[in-house]
């Protein structure tokens, strides 16, 4: 009795012992999107939590490795390198992960020390077969305490990345983003986590606030068993209570975009959490080592990215003088400027260019070449489609679909001009996978024409050609240019995906093109752009 008397006690002695004494922290940010200075200030503020416990883990819940010039000169790599000096633990994808193409976000997962979680994305090999290529958590033990994270990726990727890039050259789809049960598939990474031990469940998530496909408060809504949602992809400042299927309460949080903030969880030794988004400039100072880091990477690219292109004497805006984003809804000189440069460097009848596919304006008076990558950093080429007047009608409308909200398809034009009447319902027609699918029976676009240069004007700079402006003929047919994105991949939303792509050998990257049209310029932003043009009008 004496001996087993004392074995309990023992027992109890060193339970007592592995209890956990000192709290959790989980510092998480989303959307950095290449602000690469913040990943220095995360490591600072990692080593100091660290000075007060010994548990503390760093994680990301995507659309880390696209954003300027760090990422589109090195397809994401340098940013890898960084994150890697920081000592990330678990990551997911976001979806511009995928700006560089499939096997080259699988090869920036395999370079990440951390370990990437989605419980969401699947390659198909088969008719009813699928391989996930990442595992769909992690549990991790802290102290006695076990912790299981969970990812998952936003279905919307298959239209906001590059669509090409997920089916074969007959249209098959190659991937699977579970837009139909991601909520399920995240249920089923909880119940597995749960069955592993995990006491808490942490959610990254790059679902944003789509609700069309999934989005995070429904996730929130659909599922149980979840502590806190940490999200990505709206680029929100969040930190709210939700209730889950069973009525219990769940924390979702975000942390807004490029380090504005860094995210804290806390939790205590009762298991007991706390969220909290701090400023960054309220932030531990940066870590020395990660620092060094950026610089060596700031240096290798410097010579590339400050080489002038040529000079302005007036902003190309993307914002107005509030910051408020406009080329996603209405007409820029910006938008002119770059729908120009898809014409002129194409030759096709009409350049387009997507308000999506603008990332910055251009304000410096010098501009140079790292500028224009700003505004174009997804390293695509130009590209000419063939298309009937119908179909390019049919394409304009969804870029207006949305009106007067904002809109990623909305289209910035050069050789045509169009009038939209928002008071009209839009009809376009979309599939399952939100991509365009044909207009119904009311059109927004209640005028539309294109330019018609005079004989011997085509070769002049779209602003100093003659002409005449006639009616979209639906008969006719027409070429368009512009970014390889829009034109051969299928991106915004298939808007021209119906369209004969013309066969190209040496396609021109994007921004070379901005280059090519600098020169033909005489290296000076020409005065006709100090103001949008009129070639699109919203009523």
């Amino acid at each position: 009795m004496r001996i087993r008397n004392f074995i309990l006690i023992s027992l109890v002695v060193l339970l007592a012992s592995c209890q956990r004494t000192q709290p959790i922290v989980v510092l998480f940010e989303n959307d950095v999107h290449c602000a690469v200075e913040g990943y220095a200030r995360m490591a600072g503020q990692r080593d100091a939590e660290r000075k007060q416990t010994p548990y503390v883990a760093v994680v990301s819940c995507g659309d880390f490795a696209q954003g300027n010039t760090v990422g589109s000169l090195t397809n994401g790599e340098a940013i890898v390198r960084i994150i890697n000096a920081v000592g990330y633990d678990y990551l997911t994808i976001g979806n511009h992960e995928f700006d560089y193409n499939v096997s080259q976000m699988e090869h920036l997962s395999e370079l990440l020390t951390g370990k990437t979680l989605c419980c969401n994305f699947s390659r198909i090999v088969a008719e009813g077969e699928e391989i996930d290529l990442f595992p769909a958590y992690a549990v991790k033990n802290f102290g006695g305490t076990k912790v299981g994270f969970v990812g998952v990726a936003t279905p919307s990727t298959f239209r906001s990345s590059t669509p090409t890039y997920f089916v074969d050259d007959n249209g098959k789809l190659l991937y699977d983003f579970h837009q139909a049960d991601t909520y399920e598939r995240v249920q089923q990474a909880v119940d597995a986590a749960r069955g592993e031990g995990a006491e808490i469940i942490i959610v990254l998530s790059h679902l944003g606030d789509d609700p069309e496909l999934a989005d995070s408060r429904g996730l929130i809504a659909a599922t149980h068993g979840i502590d806190v949602v940490l999200d990505g992809h709206a680029h929100h400042l969040l930190n709210e209570r939700l209730v889950n299927d069973r009525g219990d309460s769940v924390t979702l949080s975000s942390a807004a975009t490029k380090f504005a903030y860094i995210g804290r969880i806390t939790i205590d030794t009762d298991n007991h959490l706390t969220t909290e988004l701090l400023p960054i400039d309220e932030c531990a100072a940066p870590n020395p080592v990660v620092w060094d880091t950026i610089q060596a990477i700031q240096r290798e690219l410097e010579a590339r990215v400050s080489t002038p292109v040529g000079t302005t004497a007036f902003a190309l805006a993307d914002r107005d003088a509030q910051n408020n984003r406009l080329v996603r809804k209405q007409e820029t000189n910006l938008g002119d400027f770059m729908a120009d440069v898809a014409r002129f460097t194409t030759g096709a009848n009409i350049g387009v260019c997507n308000g999506g596919g603008l990332r910055a304006g251009l304000y410096n008076e010098t501009i140079t070449f790292g500028d224009l990558v700003s505004v174009w950093p997804f390293n695509n080429t130009m590209r000419v489609t063939e298309c009937t007047g119908q179909q390019l009608l049919d394409a304009l409308e969804v870029g207006v679909a949305l009106l007067p909200l904002e809109n990623g398809d909305f289209m910035h034009v050069s050789g045509l001009r169009y009038t939209v009447d928002t008071r009209i319902p839009s009809s376009v027609i979309w599939n399952e996978n939100r991509m365009f699918d044909g207009v119904g029976s009311t059109r927004r676009i209640v005028k539309a024409e294109v330019f018609v240069p005079a004989e011997g004007e085509e070769t002049k700079l779209p602003y100093e050609q003659q002409g005449a402006w006639k009616p979209i003929d639906p008969k006719g047919t027409y070429t368009i240019g512009g970014q390889s994105y829009i034109i051969a991949c299928s991106g915004a939303s298939g808007t021209f995906a119906k369209m004969h792509v013309l066969p190209i050998e040496q396609p021109l990257n994007d921004v070379e093109a901005i280059c090519t049209y600098f020169r033909a310029m005489g290296g000076q932003v020409n005065e006709a752009y100090r103001m949008p043009q009129g070639r699109i009008t919203i009523r």
